[in-house]
């Protein structure tokens, strides 16, 4: 019998229809390895894949303990460094700079006692006066400033947390038992004659333990009323930054310039207590 395809060759008759069989299944494929699940790597190895890719791979150097943590320094920049908060100790003299404005009270130093501001200057600076904004805890805010007799923050109060007085230079203190309901302040310096101020002398801070810290004011330059320093309660200790600016205008402007905006004023000096 011939194997070629014969065109010509007589038609067949037809195959009656066979019933179709069922399709086999197909063949079941061995089940694959169980892989792991990949656990993410805390390393910077980039030669992970070498070993899947026919290389060898090259071991990733164990991470130094300044490395450690969840925060890495970048690649090529110089590590970065943690600052720690600067404390005074009892009967110490710090001195606050441009470089270095901040300093932190003990949680002892923020409760204990009285923390007492002193604007020690001589009578060439002119009639500088100080004072202070202060927002409370409970959200009232105001300013203390010595124009005549003692004033108090709050008014009226039968125990002030601020005080304003002049003995022999202006003063201003707050009464650390009650330190929790101070929620910040600023210590501004003005001309109580409005006249034009020789800035100089000190804004010395006297603490529990008679530690001292001063900020020289010779650096302020023109202006009308000068920012000196701020007060913050930071979960209970306070916080003294120098802020070391001359504002034109009147104290009123300067208030606002640093967020106590919710004072209501008679004039540009005086609140409405």
């Amino acid at each position: 019998m011939s194997s070629s395809l014969d065109l010509d060759a007589p038609d067949a008759p037809a195959a009656p229809d066979a019933p179709v069989a069922p399709a086999a299944p197909a063949a079941s494929q061995p089940p694959a390895a169980a892989v792991p699940p990949a656990v993410p790597s805390t390393s910077l190895d980039l030669d992970a894949g070498a070993a899947a890719a026919g290389r060898p791979a090259v071991p990733a150097p164990a991470p130094s303990p300044a490395a450690a943590g969840p925060l890495l320094t970048p690649p090529g920049e110089p590590p970065r460094r943690i600052r720690a908060d600067a404390r005074v100790r009892a009967g110490s003299r710090t001195i606050l700079t441009v470089a270095e404005p901040t300093v932190t009270l003990t949680r002892l130093q923020s409760a204990i006692g009285t923390l007492h501001f002193e604007a020690a200057c001589s009578d060439e600076v002119g009639d500088l006066r100080i004072g202070a904004a202060y927002q409370l805890r409970s959200g009232q805010s105001s300013t203390v400033q010595l124009t005549g007799g003692n004033r108090l923050a709050p008014p009226r109060s039968r125990r002030p947390i601020l005080i304003s007085a002049h003995e022999r230079f202006g003063t201003i203190s707050v009464d650390l038992r009650q330190s929790r309901e101070l929620e910040r302040l600023a210590i501004y310096a003005f001309s109580e004659s409005r006249t034009a101020l020789n800035w100089g002398g000190s804004l010395i801070v006297e603490t529990f333990g008679k530690a001292r810290i001063e900020l020289p004011l010779e650096s302020l330059q023109g202006g009308d009323v000068a920012m000196l320093m701020s007060l913050y309660n930071v979960r209970g200790e306070f916080v003294l930054r120098a802020e070391m600016q001359a504002l034109n205008g009147g104290v009123r402007e300067a208030c606002r310039a640093y967020g106590y905006d919710r004072i209501t004023w008679l004039d540009d000096r005086t609140p409405v207590d």
